[in-house]
């Protein structure tokens, strides 16, 4: 697909269609879309394959459990260190990592496929960089995405490693960091969360525990709906891939 936000021709996405896509009697029906946002290091490869998300999706819908709905996998990487992105734009411009999700990413999809195109029927979910990066953005555009889900997931940006391409020197730095935490700003946006379909989970085990319980008492001290749970479990794919099935269930109810 094309990638005009990172100057990019082209750009690779994986795309996952439902059973039911090409019959005929199908040929006027439209699905709702689920984003999938990979974590760093990493790329578009890393969910269907480490992740089993066409597994997990299959079964939920098999099942009913979820209604029908084409799943986006796109490449999340750019210009820091092994193809760090944080999905947000970088301080000089060079790379618009959050346009090319929020805009180029979905412009496209909606051309490609029978899409329903209205926000409720839009969601992002994410594991670690990617699982923080779901709910920003989502918080950030709730025009676009009426539902978000997170796995492990950090809320509070700090200093990180291979990250200097993206936010520049301070203080600019810290300006892009603070506008890409939610922790930061939630209480600002909280009105316009009241309808979005928000879930978050992290593992006893994980470096970012902190950070999720401080998310579930902002969001629960600022009456904003939203489901959280702890599981034991650390930072790996054994978690995120026994938990996806959470996060599909809590933004596919949104999605009927």
């Amino acid at each position: 697909m094309p990638a005009p936000s990172l100057n990019q021709a082209s750009r690779s996405v994986r795309v996952y269609l439902p059973s039911s896509y090409d019959r005929p009697e199908a040929r006027a029906r439209r699905y709702p879309v689920v984003f999938l946002l990979h974590g760093w290091p990493g790329g578009e490869g890393n969910w269907p394959g480490e992740g089993g998300a066409t597994k997990t999706l299959d079964s939920l819908m098999a099942s009913g459990a979820i209604p029908e709905m084409i799943a986006v996998m796109p490449s999340g990487t750019g210009i820091g260190l092994l193809g760090r992105s944080l999905y947000v734009n970088s301080y000089d411009g060079r790379s618009r990592m959050e346009d090319y999700v929020v805009r180029d990413l979905v412009t496209w999809v909606d051309s490609a496929f029978r899409t329903r195109r209205e926000a409720r029927a839009r969601a992002l979910v994410g594991l670690s960089e990617g699982g923080g990066a779901a709910l920003n953005l989502a918080f950030k555009h709730p025009d676009v995405f009426g539902g978000c889900g997170s796995h492990s997931g950090e809320f509070e940006l700090d200093k990180g490693l291979g990250e200097g391409k993206i936010v520049g020197p301070e203080p600019e730095a810290m300006r892009l960091r603070r506008e890409n935490s939610p922790l930061e700003y939630v209480d600002r946006v909280a009105p316009r969360l009241q309808g979005m379909a928000i879930y978050f989970d992290c593992g006893l085990e994980d470096d970012e525990l902190a950070q999720n319980r401080a998310l579930d008492r902002a969001l629960t001290r600022l009456g904003v709906p939203h489901t959280y749970h702890e599981y034991p479990g650390g930072h790996g794919w054994g978690y995120w891939r026994g938990h996806l099935h959470e996060s599909l269930r809590a933004i596919g109810a949104r999605m009927r």
